[in-house]
């Protein structure tokens, strides 16, 4: 009767013969004799684990930088990888029945998303200390009304649903906002900007970049006054699929202690952001729907 360990041998000597045929290195045999030796029986490869991040509220356009720093970031605490997306639908298709995954959005974004998803909010992002933002309309002073903004292009950095969505809380009383024009931009400088180059009638731009404007362009910060406001909103958040809560843990931790680090500080603020919090369920309502 051939026993368990006969076939074992039968086996090795087919692949010493093998490596001997093909002239392959004694290391190659000796190295797969260890791989079959030390690799417990049922042990695999553990799944990379990868954080999705697509952002409706501004137009990255340094995927390449932003993913890299990320990756080598992340590295350093096992195999997770950071996914920027540029488009929306490609962002959705990839997270879609995704069990082990966190994903990285702007809260509007999650909104719409996280009943179809299964989605929970686990961390708010942070910036001069606030969780909570509001957006602004924009013009110079001679066209800070209503009629004359919708009769020029709105500048904007965020994408052209967020923008619209919006506008239409802004303008619920008024007409459709669906007929406005949207210049999108790849920041919220850039929108002011336009403004100031007469490109744009008005911009859509959060609170904190006017008061950058106010820094680093006081003759146009001058110029402009706001035209309607939006009601508060969070800023990006972090969520899990809900069946996947307790195993990301490790990995929240891991974003969440990014600002005591240097080096993870400095890709926070690649985000816009300089810290996180953990979503508290008082966050629930500002989360924009």
């Amino acid at each position: 009767m051939k026993t368990i360990g006969h076939d074992i041998t039968k086996f090795l000597k087919h692949v010493f013969r093998v490596c001997l045929t093909r002239v392959l290195p004694p290391t190659f045999f000796l190295g797969g004799l260890l791989l079959i030796f030390l690799t417990p029986p049922g042990a695999a490869n553990p799944e990379k684990f990868i954080v999705y991040f697509y952002s409706s509220e501004t137009n990255i356009n340094t995927f390449k930088s932003l993913k890299m720093e990320f990756d080598s970031y992340l590295a350093k605490f096992g195999d997770y990888e950071f996914q920027p997306f540029s488009d929306r639908k490609t962002f959705e298709e990839q997270v879609k029945d995704k069990p082990r995954c966190l994903v990285l959005l702007s809260s509007w974004h999650y909104a719409n998303i996280h009943k179809a998803y299964v989605l929970k909010p686990m961390l708010v992002g942070v910036r001069n200390g606030q969780k909570y933002q509001k957006r602004i309309l924009v013009a110079s002073e001679s066209a800070a009304n209503i009629e004359s903004v919708k009769t020029g292009p709105i500048a904007s950095a965020s994408s052209a649903q967020h923008t619209l969505s919006t506008l239409g809380e802004m303008f619920k009383d008024q007409d459709p906002v669906k007929n406005f024009k949207i210049l999108t931009v790849p920041k919220d400088i850039d929108a002011l900007m336009s403004v100031g180059f007469g490109m744009a009638k008005s911009a859509l731009i959060t609170e904190n970049s006017l008061e950058t404007l106010k820094t680093v362009n006081p003759p146009l910060y001058k110029k402009l006054k706001i035209v309607a406001e939006s009601k508060e909103s969070l800023l990006l958040i972090i969520a899990a699929p809900e069946s996947f809560v307790t195993d990301a843990e490790k990995m929240i931790g891991i974003i969440q202690n990014m600002s005591t680090d240097p080096d993870g500080e400095k890709k926070i603020k690649m985000l816009g952001l300089e810290g996180w919090q953990t979503f508290d369920p008082s966050d629930e309502s500002k989360v924009e729907g």
